[in-house]
């Protein structure tokens, strides 16, 4: 476990931005959009236990 006195401080907010770092509404929708992105992905593959359950209704 880390010593609290090792570990950096935070800065404020503002001071981040100024250096260009992303916002975190930016960061929130990356992730989202990466997320869906990959949830459609797998929903899309259908499994070979899909195919022996459902394929002999069709």
């Amino acid at each position: 476990m880390a010593n609290n006195d090792q570990r950096r401080p935070r800065r404020p907010c503002s001071e981040a931005a100024q250096e260009g770092a992303p916002h975190m509404a930016d960061l929130r929708h990356d992730f989202l959009r990466n997320k869906k992105q990959e949830w459609e992905e797998y929903r899309s593959e259908v499994t070979p236990f899909e195919l022996r359950k459902n394929l002999p209704v069709l």
